[in-house]
């Protein structure tokens, strides 16, 4: 780290960790931005009664606020260890909320389409993925606290290689859960409609679940996106290329997590996928469950028939 506090002539932007000053319209923007989507989410959880989903996103979003608030200090004094310290951390952490948030979406994906298509119990999606997901959040805090707080080069490496090793679980993750997800729908579409329940087919055929799905991609596509980048960025050490190029940051992280969680906001399950909302009947799923063994059992019979 640089022994400079402030921008002078013996200490200019360029020696700094990033090598510029943040640009300050940008960091203003997408503050607003994720704390307007925070403030909708809000509504929207308190609305449906989506507690889990909701709280998630809003603890991305808010994290990405505080972010943004560190970069604009960073844009101040480009030196200034409070503005680094802030936006390191919450920065690189804030993805892994909003991903807890589509984890907890194919659980209830499972029940209301058909368990029998699941490599997985619709249950154990949210203890695995999310334990993952809380593996990931951890070393990715611990490594930006020992990066932002390091005071010689060593500590330096051994932040940002703890970092790096939490990116990279997150996209191992993600990955695993892509495909999970892709399996799972892929059986569900290969099926024949007899073989669904009516509510199963009820929902698959629906524009608003659709809509919601495709909304689940897009965050899940950008995000992935997002982590993939962060490793390029940090494999290089610090003060590489790929770190200190502003326009590739504000494409690959700030636009990359501002679809994500935008996305999130518009294509809401509770509008689009009510069988997770918190006042949806607890009758649904049960039903949905009993009538699929219904179905199951009539062309068994018929077959031995």
């Amino acid at each position: 780290m640089s022994n400079c506090t402030d921008v002078t002539p013996d200490c200019p932007v360029s020696g700094s960790i990033y090598g510029y000053a943040p640009n300050i319209a940008a960091s203003y923007a997408f503050a607003i931005i994720f704390g307007l989507c925070a403030l909708v989410q809000l509504v929207q959880m308190v609305k449906w009664r989506m507690w889990s989903f909701g709280i998630a996103v809003i603890l991305g979003a808010v994290s990405e606020v505080i972010g943004y608030i560190g970069r604009i200090m960073l844009h101040k004094n480009a030196y200034s260890d409070a503005g680094f310290e802030t936006q390191i951390c919450t920065l690189t952490m804030a993805p892994a909320f909003w991903s807890a948030a589509i984890y907890l979406t194919l659980k209830h994906e499972v029940n209301v389409l058909g368990a029998k298509f699941s490599p997985l119990k619709a249950k154990w999606y949210p203890y695995i993925f999310v334990t993952c997901d809380l593996i990931s959040l951890s070393l990715q805090g611990a490594g930006g606290g020992l990066a932002a707080t390091a005071k010689t080069n060593h500590g330096s490496a051994v932040g940002s290689n703890v970092m790096m090793a939490g990116i990279v679980w997150q996209v191992a993750t993600l990955t695993v859960f892509g495909t999970l997800s892709v399996l799972f729908f892929l059986r569900v579409r290969s099926t024949p409609k007899y073989q669904l329940s009516a509510e199963a087919q009820k929902v698959w055929e629906s524009r608003r679940f659709w809509f919601f799905y495709v909304g689940i991609v897009v965050s899940f596509v950008t995000t992935f996106a997002r982590c993939v980048y962060r490793i390029a960025e940090m494999a290089g050490g610090w003060r590489n290329k790929i770190m200190q190029d502003e326009v590739g940051f504000i494409i690959f992280e700030s636009a990359m997590c501002a679809v994500a969680v935008v996305v999130l906001c518009i294509a809401h399950p509770g509008y689009c996928f009510e069988q997770m909302r918190g006042d949806s009947p607890k009758s649904t799923v049960e039903d949905s469950v009993l009538l699929e063994q219904k179905t199951e059992y009539t062309h068994s019979s018929q077959s031995m028939a």
